[in-house]
């Protein structure tokens, strides 16, 4: 389990994947809008895991899968997880 979550920018993301800071992906879908999902990028080094948000605002992006598969692949993450709400 993390030990701090941070809420960061795509370009803060993508620099984090870049680095390979981050080594593990996860899906989570949305409390609030189903079928649509979170990224969270955890380094299981620092236990530290980081989520995209908005560029102007302070709330979670999120995605439909296929896009963020999409996003994913073009920046070299081979697997991720994937988290559905019960």
């Amino acid at each position: 389990m993390a030990e701090a979550f941070y809420r960061v920018k795509e370009g803060e993301f993508v620099r984090q994947l870049e680095t390979k800071t981050i080594s593990k992906v996860i899906a989570q879908e949305s409390i609030n809008e189903p079928l649509k999902f979170v990224v969270v990028g955890i380094n299981p080094n620092t236990k530290i895991a980081y989520a995209m948000r908005h560029g102007r605002l302070d709330e979670l992006r999120t995605w439909r899968l296929d896009n963020l598969a999409k996003f994913l692949k073009k920046h070299a993450v081979a697997s991720f997880e994937t988290q559905y709400q019960r």
